[in-house]
């Protein structure tokens, strides 16, 4: 029993470090593909995006999950023709959903294309079809064998993924730019496209390695005879409730993409001026809030398991010490990541993508100012998530980002008529979504665990040493930009900005003892503490 916990401990540390790993190079790949093929290439880009993402949910975000628990039952119980015969059912259903999918995105990229009043953005469409198919049938081969415990393949391919994403994507963007930015956005997406054929051969290979040992756990499995799809309703049971909380954020991606050029045109905006209004929000801004996204979804992977153990040992407290910590995690996170966006946000930017124009960058610059704000209530929704589902209450937080959904489309509809508001109304309807699922998850949180917070420690500290940090940014880059160099100016003053928030961490204690044990190297950090406590003295 102990070696088993001990595989599946080490299977979600794998699958997590992996995890981040393909967060970080999905993170960065838009920056250098934003500088490369340029303002216009990124708006048939993301126009494109955001539909791939909600069909690609339909047809992959829950059932990997649900055949990974299901094949783990049926391998709890020896049964290994159970497990090989979910793998078959699996197989066909995610087969029939790839090809359907696929045929939509391809023989309807024109219309979909139009609805979004970008006609030339079909080309991509087009290039991102097949991918539905290829992720598919790859779901199928890693959801088994998460399921047997073999989380190494998995984790492989989606590195491989990001990496040939990485590599083919810019490399194609930069050939086919001569042609026109419709032409370079294609090119990306091919390369996509050819990223997850990668990733399938990574899968399908190591499959294949693992032949012989599922073989010969089938001899000496108890030989039991299934229908075919037999195993389709469990499937889809488990399946259907974390696809729609999948969805949700492809949906929000959706209404950006339909909505946003359309409200735009209505307020008397040329179509150019319009495609760059909506580029650069979600490809230079979105991009960045975005970011620090990173650092709490690996928070959330890793607060699962941890807060599901203590309920299954019925250790409350340590459960109510690890959501506590989770909470001031995201807040410790995002608080500092959004005040410097917020103060930072026109050398950041100029920094990243110094392809822009002067009024691509102010507009970018405010837009970010505005959208910084969402990256604090972003990291609770993330870092809360993960607590809310360890408790076991994985629907919650599905409702709360609906909710929070509905509003962003009210929101975005009533602000964007405004002619004085106009691609601000956007900005500000995602923070919306995100405020209100956010603050809905914590105080779920806080009620379900019964949690007496307290206001100083958890939200006080934080802000106040943000505060301090982002005066500090602004009055070290003024100082520095004398000297002539943006790039020193900028890099100087987030270091500058990185070392104060790090002393006011310290300063202020912002972890108790019980809290640091929880934490990887912890016992490290409190050391440095104390050392840090003893010399102020």
């Amino acid at each position: 029993m102990e070696k088993r916990s001990n595989s599946f401990v080490k299977g979600a540390a794998i699958l997590a470090v992996a995890g981040l790993i393909v967060k970080i190079i999905g993170a960065f790949f838009r920056i250098p593909l934003a500088n490369l093929i340029g303002v216009e290439g990124m708006r048939y880009y993301e126009i494109t995006y955001p539909y791939y993402s909600f069909l690609l949910a339909v047809s992959s975000a829950g059932l990997p999950t649900a055949i990974s628990k299901t094949v783990a039952e049926r391998v709890t119980f020896q049964d290994y023709h159970g497990a090989r015969a979910v793998f078959k059912d699996a197989f066909l259903l995610l087969t029939a959903i790839g090809v359907s999918t696929s045929l939509i995105m391809f023989f309807g990229a024109e219309s979909i294309a139009a609805f979004a009043k970008s006609e030339a953005a079909y080309l991509s469409f087009r290039a991102l079809a097949p991918s539905l198919l290829l992720v598919s049938i790859m779901c199928a081969y890693r959801g088994y064998l998460q399921g047997m415990q073999q989380m190494t393949g998995t984790a492989v391919s989606q590195v491989a993924e990001q990496v040939g994403k990485l590599a083919l994507g810019l490399y194609l963007g930069v050939r086919l730019l001569p042609r026109g930015p419709e032409y370079a956005a294609m090119g990306a997406i091919i390369g996509v496209t050819a990223s997850e054929l990668l990733g399938l051969a990574v899968i399908w290979i190591f499959y294949m390695s693992k032949r012989k040992r599922f073989a010969r756990a089938l001899k000496r499995s108890e030989m039991r005879t299934y229908k075919n799809g037999s195993f389709l309703k469990p499937l889809l049971l488990i399946a259907i409730p974390i696809t729609i909380g999948a969805s949700i954020s492809s949906l929000a991606g959706m209404v950006d993409s339909a909505l946003i050029i359309r409200l735009l045109l209505k307020l008397g905006f040329s179509e150019s001026t319009a495609g760059i209004a909506y580029s650069l929000l979600r490809a230079n801004v979105t991009t960045l809030v975005n970011m620090p996204g990173v650092l709490t979804m690996a928070l959330a992977v890793s607060l699962v398991p941890a807060i599901s153990a203590y309920v299954a040992k019925k250790d409350f407290k340590r459960a109510k010490t690890a959501a506590r910590l989770g909470m001031k995690l995201a807040l410790i996170i995002g608080l500092p990541c959004a005040t410097g966006l917020f103060v930072l946000s026109e050398p950041v930017l100029l920094l990243l993508y110094p392809s822009l124009t002067g009024g691509q960058l102010s507009l970018a610059s405010e837009l970010l100012k505005t959208a910084s704000v969402g990256v604090i209530f972003l990291s609770l929704v993330q870092s809360m998530t993960g607590v809310i589902q360890g408790l076991g209450k994985p629907n919650a937080p599905v409702f709360n980002l609906f909710v929070g959904f509905v509003l962003k489309v009210v929101t975005m509809l009533v602000l964007m008529n405004l002619p004085g508001i106009n691609i601000q109304g956007a900005a500000v309807s995602t923070v919306v979504c995100y405020a209100f699922a956010g603050i809905a998850d914590t105080v779920y949180t806080v009620r379900k665990t019964g949690m007496r917070l307290n206001i100083f420690d958890v939200f006080a500290k934080p802000a106040l040493a943000s505060l301090a940090m982002g005066i500090a940014a602004s009055a070290s880059y003024g100082l520095l930009k004398g000297a002539g160099r943006h790039t020193l100016a900028t890099v100087g003053a987030i270091g500058i900005a990185v070392l104060v928030y790090a002393a006011l961490m310290l300063a202020f204690k912002m972890f108790s003892e019980d809290e640091l044990e929880m934490i990887p190297g912890g016992r490290k950090l409190q050391s440095l503490i104390n050392r840090f406590g003893r010399r102020a003295k």
